[in-house]
């Protein structure tokens, strides 16, 4: 179960979560944060973690909850 709040985020994975949920590319998540595929990845990672999902769909479910 996801129970972490949203302030455990930092600003750009709360835009990363954002984003990823409205189904952005990684790709296009990185040139719009002005960052590298690679630290998308990382971030994305993070906010897994963070937020105890076990996967991305998860975490697009807690964020649509929260967000």
């Amino acid at each position: 179960m996801v129970e972490h709040k949203v302030d455990t985020l930092t600003d750009d994975q709360v835009k990363i979560l954002a984003l990823l949920s409205v189904g952005t590319a990684e790709e296009k998540i990185a040139e719009q944060l002005s960052m590298s595929t690679h630290a998308v990845r990382v971030e994305t990672g993070s906010i897994l973690e963070k937020i105890n999902a076990p996967n991305l769909l998860q975490a697009v479910l807690w964020a649509a909850l929260r967000l």
